[in-house]
């Protein structure tokens, strides 16, 4: 495939919502050129490209004997066979290892993916789950000293008050999809979180406060979830996912409070529902839920059915390993500049390994 083949919009975008092209930022479209981009039916096997591959894959699965790579995830030489699996699969690749790659002109591209490479690894590494994953029974860590000490600081001097406090100060950290076995402590010390991890570190500190609260289950259309998706993975995705918000008792009845979407997240989200504006801020009060994705579906905000615990949904082991989702989260990081924090701290440390070297 020629280069001005390549460098269509369709094809552009996919390799721009890759982890690589992430961390690539301005020099993605330049090294994007650089290579070629192969189109396998299911069941054809990828080749390789020279001894020195470097592979991104644009939209459909790959999968060998040992591992798999979806949508924005790229790997080196595999040496397991990788096939495209249920969907035609479009790879681009680049052999680093050819005499055009090491020419003097690409000398500033092989420094951009370097750094991009580093800092896409540091971000993985920081992202992946601890081996041994916590008794699903304690994920909701009420009484954790760090969850207890956050629930004294955010107490008002009503529920109501205290419930929104609770909500702002979750709702404001990063949406980032993730592995979910996680405790409610865990996800306060990281400081971001999807929708259950979000949700069930909200409940622990409403609970640890002194107020009844729950957790409610919603199916939403992965139509509207996809927004926040790259491109490349939608297809994959079942027709509709699972939506979990906490709910808080105020007076006498239950008011939804989702703090899943921070700001950056919400705003993906309004340019399909821009007659959503209102609702951006998390604002909680006795008879006034915040459940803007009840909201955008018309329904009842007090037709919810709340739950003491999600448990069975936490304690699931994800089929998705954390590159996966790294690739998923680029267009949510990109919307916060995330990779711009992550692209300064790997150079930061490249030159601290290099003059340690050098020493």
């Amino acid at each position: 495939m020629t280069a001005a083949q390549m460098l269509n919009p369709e094809l552009m975008n996919l390799f721009r919502d890759s982890t690589l092209g992430l961390y690539l930022d301005a020099f993605d479209e330049d090294l994007f050129a650089q290579g070629q981009v192969t189109t396998l039916a299911p069941g054809a096997t990828l080749a390789e490209p020279g001894a020195h591959p470097l592979h991104v894959v644009l939209d459909g699965r790959l999968a060998g004997p040992r591992d798999w790579f979806g949508p924005g995830n790229h790997f080196g030489p595999s040496g397991q066979g990788l096939q495209a699996m249920d969907l035609p699969a479009r790879v681009w690749s680049l052999d680093t290892g050819a005499d055009t790659w090491a020419q003097p002109r690409n000398r500033s591209l092989r420094r951009a993916l370097a750094k991009a490479l580093i800092a896409a690894d540091s971000a993985e590494a920081d992202a992946t789950p601890p081996d041994s994953l916590p008794d699903p029974a304690m994920l909701c860590d009420v009484d954790h000293p760090e969850i207890r000490r956050q629930a004294v600081r955010l107490r008002r001097a009503s529920p109501a008050s205290t419930a929104e406090a609770v909500l702002r100060f979750v709702h404001k950290m990063p949406y980032r999809f993730g592995a979910w076995q996680e405790r409610a402590s865990d996800t306060l010390r990281r400081g971001v979180g999807m929708c259950t991890t979000k949700t069930n570190l909200q409940v622990a500190l409403l609970r640890a406060a002194g107020l009844e609260a729950g957790f409610v289950e919603i199916p939403m259309s992965t139509s509207v979830l996809g927004k926040l998706m790259p491109t490349g993975w939608l297809a994959l995705q079942r027709p509709t996912v699972k939506h979990y918000f906490a709910a808080v008792k105020l007076g006498d009845r239950w008011h939804g409070c989702d703090s899943s979407y921070d700001y950056a997240s919400y705003r993906i989200f309004l340019e399909m529902f821009p007659w959503m504006a209102h609702r951006e801020e998390p604002v909680l009060t006795e008879g006034a839920p915040y459940i803007p994705a009840m909201e955008i579906q018309h329904l009842d905000l007090f037709d919810i059915q709340v739950t003491d615990s999600i448990i069975d949904e936490m304690g699931k082991k994800s089929r998705f390993q954390t590159r996966h989702f790294e690739a998923l989260n680029t267009r949510v990081d990109r919307a916060r500049g995330a990779h711009l924090r992550w692209g300064r701290a790997a150079e930061a440390t490249a030159t601290a390994d290099e003059q340690e070297v050098r020493a």
